[in-house]
């Protein structure tokens, strides 16, 4: 998770997005997510922690991020911090039962790694929750477009769609068991258990095999 100066240099405003711009869609992906945890227990780590804009009200209590000004704002909304890289998880093996992994995944250096790094500190049946802008969609391909254009957050970012990461997290031992997402409905928005072209925002719930 080495892409991380953008977070570094931009971090006031990045977390100012989610009670400005983004405050009305955050509260729909605050929402989609919150369905996804439903069942879960244990240990809950977001590696990706950023700023705690997601762990803090979600009340993830552990939060990883290479990016120590991010880090810094995150101090005062989760409990237990850690510098590192989703690539190199410092934890013990089967240290916890759910992870989240919201946005993260579009900036990882190397997602084969973290796919089977988050596999080992998870405990076997633990689950993982991806959260992303599905490639797709209207809003992933405007993004996609923005980053070519140099966009300082979208130029280091590299969109999925479901079916892709289904396929990565799937060689690791990961295999699907929910799904949300929240799409533009009118002037405002829906959490649905679909996804189309108006969705811009996604939750995929997998669960970790029993064998792996």
């Amino acid at each position: 998770m080495g892409v991380h100066r953008p977070f570094d240099l931009y971090v006031e405003d990045y977390d100012h997005w989610f009670v400005s711009k983004g405050r009305e869609v955050y509260r729909y992906e605050l929402r989609a997510i919150c369905e996804m945890l439903e069942g879960t227990s244990g240990r809950v780590l977001e590696v990706g922690v950023g700023t705690g804009r997601f762990a803090g009200p979600l009340g993830v209590p552990y939060g990883l991020d290479p990016s120590i000004p991010s880090l810094k704002v995150a101090k005062g909304r989760v409990r237990y911090l850690v510098a590192g890289r989703g690539e190199e998880l410092p934890f013990r093996d089967g240290a916890f039962s759910t992870v989240l992994l919201i946005v993260t995944v579009c900036f990882l250096d190397d997602v084969e790694a973290t796919a089977r790094e988050i596999g080992r500190v998870l405990r076997p049946g633990g689950h993982l929750l991806l959260g992303y802008v599905p490639r797709d969609s209207r809003i992933g391909r405007e993004y996609i477009r923005k980053g070519e254009e140099g966009h300082r957050f979208y130029s280091y970012a590299r969109f999925w769609s479901t079916e892709e990461l289904l396929e990565v997290f799937g060689r690791h031992g990961f295999v699907r068991d929910g799904f949300r997402s929240v799409v533009r409905r009118g002037d405002g928005y829906a959490v649905v258990p679909t996804e189309g072209e108006e969705t811009v925002f996604s939750v995929l719930r997998l669960v970790l095999s029993q064998t792996s």
